[in-house]
């Protein structure tokens, strides 16, 4: 009889502390390419240094967060990276749509970069 007493206090406990957390999923979409899903795209908790990578429909979720602020850095090569700030509750899922647009480079920033690269660079060196 003390067995199923010890054993059902344990389930209960263990049901009980499982309840205080909450969750967070999204999908990451492609601003330009009508919010085409981005493949393994690089989602980051700040405040936690918890990441994950989207699956091949855009999908991500972190799981047993506690209750409170946090910000999703999301990322992904050739796009802008985006910061996000949520709010997770006790026994919630927070669901999230975020969308990534194209880096750009202007036409200035890749002339001086090209120019940077034709200029012949001499070092001095004073003894």
């Amino acid at each position: 009889m003390k067995h199923i007493f010890y054993t059902a206090l344990f389930f209960i406990s263990a049901l009980s502390f499982a309840q205080n957390t909450g969750s967070i999923s999204g999908n990451l979409l492609d601003f330009e390419s009508n919010n085409y899903p981005l493949m393994f795209a690089r989602v980051l908790i700040k405040e936690t240094g918890a990441e994950v990578l989207s699956d091949e429909k855009g999908l991500f979720k972190f799981e047993n967060l506690s209750d409170g602020g946090y910000t999703l850095v999301s990322s992904f090569v050739g796009y802008d990276t985006k910061e996000s700030k949520i709010k997770v509750e006790s026994n919630k899922t927070t669901t999230l749509k975020i969308t990534l647009e194209p880096s750009t480079i202007s036409l200035d920033d890749l002339i001086f970069t090209i120019a940077s690269i034709d200029t012949p660079q001499t070092s001095t060196i004073n003894n």
